[in-house]
């Protein structure tokens, strides 16, 4: 066992059960930030990549448009134009 964790062992039974349930719920709490965050680098690798592929279908799919019927035809001065 580390000095620390003997330490925190030591003053837990030394304080009385009100104060000693609040420190073990902030040192619950602070081991819950650390095992997310020593996670966080490996899930957020896996959305960046997801997020890539996700462009990638994109792209091939525009890259498969016809763009020539989503070009609007000139606008004249008086034309009448149909609803799109």
């Amino acid at each position: 066992m580390s000095v620390i964790s003997e330490r925190l062992d030591q003053k837990l039974k030394s304080l009385p059960p009100a104060k000693a349930a609040s420190v073990e719920r902030l040192v619950w709490d602070v081991l819950q930030v650390v095992d997310f965050q020593a996670s966080e680098p490996a899930s957020r690798a896996v959305e960046v990549q997801q997020h890539e592929a996700h462009v990638s279908r994109c792209l091939e799919m525009a890259s498969a448009l016809d763009w020539s019927e989503f070009e609007r035809p000139e606008q004249g001065v008086s034309e009448k134009r149909e609803d799109w």
